[in-house]
């Protein structure tokens, strides 16, 4: 009689944490879909487990939460994997406060993924 092998090969969709994250802006979210990145924005919280982020750009982001739906500021950078080129999965939070010049901050980002990138990657 042979002798039966069975294999279980286990595929896991794992965010790639081999880089620092980038800032990014609404507009650049789609470049990086199963990357890792950071995202600011105004927060409006939908339910316990989704939040939507207005971001410098005036574009809309869906945020898919890890954890509770409140927020004691406006204002919220999320760490997270992107899913798609208007969603992304939080695995981290900062709140910015109620005051932060979100202009200035998608200048940053600009500048940040342009001409001056070489200055912080």
């Amino acid at each position: 009689h042979g002798v039966r092998v069975e294999v279980f090969i286990f595929v896991s969709c794992i965010m790639d944490d081999s880089a620092p994250a980038p800032r990014v802006n609404g507009e650049l979210l789609g470049n990086f879909i199963g990357k890792k990145v950071l995202l600011v924005g105004e927060v409006t919280p939908v339910d316990g487990v989704k939040a939507t982020l207005k971001t410098g750009d005036d574009k809309m982001i869906t945020v898919n939460l890890s954890g509770d739906g409140s927020f004691a500021s406006k204002f919220v950078e999320f760490e997270g994997s992107v899913d798609s080129a208007d969603t992304i999965t939080e695995s981290s939070r900062a709140e910015f406060g109620n005051d932060f010049d979100m202009y200035t901050y998608n200048e940053l980002t600009k500048q940040i993924s342009g001409k001056s990138r070489d200055l912080f990657y």
